[in-house]
């Protein structure tokens, strides 16, 4: 491991990420509006791609990544990236519900209420069309199934080449498996943590021990989530199926919050699920995880 080349990396990324997400996440907070929203947004977006061209920046090109798009010997993985983050989700959200049924509703009430406080009406707005919010619901699902993760895969490509394509090899070279998956989950879940304690991006603002519990649970799901993309990028060696799987997460967890019930104390809770990375949605995928990692170590 090229240990000054990490951290050169490390520092660089994350502080041109914090400084990105620390700018829209206050702008954000004092224009709570569609507008303000879409600035958050964007720039949440933008900042994906910091970890790319700096791991290329410092890889002083664009070799050895994997580009190259590659199907014999492991086309198989392409429905295992688009399906199985989306089916470990609904698992998880289905455990969620099964402890707090309160906060189930098909009917899309806390989606609508986020609307409003954005001064959008998307009832009114899904009428125009002739659609309902379950209709709304069925649609979006297919969608995070179908096509969403494919188009993700292309804004997930900027964190993938960055941390499956340049830190996670440098770090094996030094560490096993599991040390490079805790490691490498640790600082991609670091990059995320301005906007968590400033916007409360991910899990809010109003669960015990903000943010810094929050911070603790998204670490973990990082490194879950880091350890499939990086088993997936090594058994392949194509930065495409990491990026594929990591879009597939991100349009998944999307879905799940038209789920939830207009509740007053459901934002307590959302530290725990129903999205993919709360501390009882993502049971079903740690417990994959540790399977199949088990699995890969044992026969390396």
């Amino acid at each position: 491991m090229n240990k000054k080349k990490v951290i050169i990396y490390t520092t660089i990324t994350l502080i041109s990420a914090w400084i990105i997400q620390s700018v829209v996440s206050v702008y954000f907070m004092q224009n709570q509006t569609t507008a303000g929203k879409s600035v958050f947004q964007i720039g949440l977006s933008a900042m994906m791609f910091v970890p790319a061209v700096v791991a290329i920046i410092v890889n002083k090109g664009f070799k050895g990544f994997g580009w190259k798009p590659k199907f014999k010997g492991c086309g198989w993985l392409i429905p295992v990236c688009m399906f199985v983050p989306g089916i470990m989700a609904i698992a998880g959200a289905a455990l969620f519900f099964v402890f707090f049924p309160r906060f189930l509703d098909f009917g899309g009430s806390y989606l609508i209420a986020q609307g409003e406080q954005m001064g959008m009406d998307y009832q009114a707005m899904l009428a125009q069309k002739g659609m309902t919010m379950q209709t709304y619901n069925i649609i979006s699902v297919l969608s995070a199934f179908l096509y969403a993760p494919l188009i993700n895969m292309f804004v997930a490509l900027g964190e993938e080449v960055g941390w499956r394509g340049f830190l996670y090899p440098e770090l094996n070279k030094k560490f096993n498996r599991p040390i490079t998956w805790i490691i490498g989950g640790t600082v991609w879940a670091a990059f995320h943590f301005p906007a968590m304690a400033i916007a409360g991006y991910e899990y809010g603002f109003d669960y015990p021990g903000f943010p810094f519990v929050g911070w603790i649970v998204f670490t973990i799901s990082c490194i879950v989530m880091g350890a499939f993309e990086e088993m997936v990028y090594n058994k392949t060696k194509c930065i495409w199926y990491p990026a594929l799987l990591h879009g597939a997460v991100n349009a998944t967890s999307f879905v799940l919050m038209f789920l939830n019930a207009n509740e007053p104390d459901l934002n307590e809770y959302m530290i725990l699920g129903p999205a993919f990375n709360g501390l009882i949605s993502m049971i079903p995928m740690v417990a994959l995880a540790v399977i199949l990692g088990i699995a890969v170590t044992r026969k390396k």
